[in-house]
């Protein structure tokens, strides 16, 4: 079985939590990045209003995997603009299937993990799972227990 993890990370934190999560399950890894670099509240404002921006290439085919885990942090609730356009780009999804992971600064209502899943169910991908990592719990090295979690939910989903 063959993993891709998509990840977009503004600060840091996200990329920390994927770092871990790629060894654990021996993915590929592909990094969602801006063509060209904005000040940090048009970025939230983007996402606000549920805009796009112009990405890096990088691994949007599913073609030669089974799994994609949709990695970023939520602003105002809400996706990346990187991440819409990501998701947007998707090619060969059919069939295939997702998991979720999110930071954030706290565990508030949130839209992000559902658009996201909606968005991927939409092109019949199939959901296996979501968790939320807050930022603080990143900072401080304390988000392992939350991963394990989600690891041992993803395994038995896609053993199933």
């Amino acid at each position: 079985m063959k993993i891709l993890i998509a990840c977009y990370s503004y600060s840091g934190n996200t990329l920390k939590v994927v770092e871990e999560l790629k060894k654990l399950l021996n993915a590929d890894l592909t990094e969602i990045k801006t063509v060209k670099d904005r000040w940090y509240l048009f970025k939230v404002w983007d996402s606000i209003r549920g805009n796009q921006v112009p990405i890096k290439s990088c691994i949007n085919d599913l073609r030669n995997y089974d799994t994609l885990i949709v990695c970023c942090p939520i602003w105002a609730g809400r996706t990346p603009a990187a991440i819409n356009e990501y998701l947007s780009l998707i090619k060969n999804a059919k069939d295939s299937n997702f998991a979720v992971l999110v930071t954030a600064g706290s565990d508030k209502k949130q839209k992000a993990t559902i658009y996201i899943r909606e968005y991927l169910s939409g092109q019949g991908m199939n959901f296996l799972g979501q968790i939320l990592i807050l930022a603080e719990d990143v900072k401080k090295d304390n988000f392992q227990d939350k991963l394990d979690i989600f690891m041992k939910r993803f395994q038995n989903d896609l053993e199933n």
